[in-house]
């Protein structure tokens, strides 16, 4: 099976992660489908487009955008698959519906996007918890920020509320365009 557009992946785990282990035991922590952020959001490719010119192949992974494998209800209450869904576990993707590829060594961002992950605050007052206002670390640059001298590991600022949230390799990680960062502050 070939697409000259589309990639195909399957989704790697179950569709939603909303479970977590405490005390040795299983518990649910959502047990609804509209919450976007227990949607899962790594993806097997099984096929790049024909047409494709990139850097990712079939087997790298992928993360993708949470409407991927979201369940979502129509307008007469029943569950539907996104439309992304083909048969059999099998979904196509637009190049703009993902963000992030690992290629069996390393993460690697695509295109004009950008991981942040946010740095929690240095100052803080009596119990304040928090992270630092539009501030974290470039984990995962691209070329655009190399080529401004933007590198992995440089303290940033970045627009506000330019930040969405993924969780990858246990940590939280803000996704964001080159052009949402401001400044390098170090």
């Amino acid at each position: 099976m070939k697409s000259p557009f589309f990639f195909l992946i399957k989704p790697k785990g179950e569709h939603y992660k909303n479970k977590i282990t405490l005390a040795g035991k299983e518990i649910i922590v959502n047990s609804t489908v509209e919450n976007h952020k227990h949607v899962n959001r790594f993806a097997e490719v099984l096929h790049v487009p024909t047409k494709y010119k990139g850097d990712i192949k079939v087997g790298d992974t992928l993360i993708v955008h949470h409407n991927v494998f979201r369940i979502y209800y129509d307008m007469k209450g029943r569950p539907r698959k996104s439309p992304n869904y083909f048969k059999n576990n099998i979904y196509f993707i637009d190049p703009y519906q993902f963000y992030l590829y690992h290629d069996g060594k390393r993460w690697n961002a695509v295109g004009d996007y950008c991981f942040i992950k946010p740095i929690d605050l240095e100052n803080k007052y009596l119990h304040e918890e928090g992270e630092e206002l539009n501030t974290g670390v470039l984990i995962y640059g691209n070329k655009i920020l190399k080529k401004l001298g933007v590198k992995e590991g440089n303290k940033v600022n970045f627009t506000k509320d330019s930040e969405y949230e993924f969780i990858i390799n246990d940590e939280k990680l803000y996704r964001m365009r080159a052009n949402d960062i401001c400044t390098i502050l170090n």
